[in-house]
């Protein structure tokens, strides 16, 4: 632990009142009321530092605290902050290209060991009225709101269901799974939930 006079020597030099150790005099300084006044050998005041202040900065942990957060921070150049940026961009294009790459080699695992990679598509449903037309109420494709229940008598052109399962099935959509939910509220809503696969090319 410092002394109250080391301590305040310590605080006038972090707040650069005197710029060295020896400005300050000890026999002439010491504590008056709620601070500590370090004087000169002439006898005048250099600077005054409260008791709390002294008190914290007698602990050399709290003091070693002070000296850091005072000192100047270092100003980077615009070529070294360009220079950085520069660095993390390449490394993250390094980053892409590994991850590329072993996503390359592992789909030429998949093709030497005759493993089949599939594509999938959702398509979530329900019919106007009855569904005797099977014409589409609210469509929702992959997740995305195709037709709303808010639009579906908008000019906004929306196939059959007749018509959804030929255009996938001619680009190569198997159906693997359909599936009812039934509402049994009054007048609740039917949605059908369709699944389809299909090899990746």
């Amino acid at each position: 632990m410092l002394s109250n006079f080391d301590a305040a020597v310590e605080a006038a030099l972090i707040r650069k009142e005197i710029s060295s150790r020896e400005i300050a005099d000890e026999n002439r300084s010491g504590q008056r009321g709620n601070n500590f006044e370090l004087k000169n050998s002439n006898g005048k005041v250099v600077s005054r530092i409260s008791m709390e202040r002294v008190e914290q900065l007698k602990d050399p942990e709290a003091l070693a605290k002070a000296i850091a957060a005072a000192q100047p921070k270092v100003q980077v150049s615009k070529e070294e902050l360009e220079a950085e940026e520069n660095k993390r961009k390449e490394e993250r294009q390094e980053q892409i290209e590994k991850a590329k790459a072993e996503r390359e080699a592992l789909l030429n695992t998949f093709k030497e060991r005759g493993i089949k990679r599939w594509d999938y598509k959702h398509i979530r449903l329900d019919y106007k009225g009855r569904g005797i037309t099977q014409e589409i109420n609210l469509l929702d494709i992959d997740g995305e709101r195709v037709r709303g229940w808010s639009d579906n008598f908008s000019s906004k052109d929306v196939p059959t269901l007749p018509e959804i399962l030929n255009k996938l099935g001619d680009d190569g959509w198997e159906m693997i799974s359909h599936v009812v939910n039934q509402d049994l509220a009054q007048n609740g809503t039917t949605m059908h939930y369709y699944n389809f696969k299909r090899e990746k090319l």
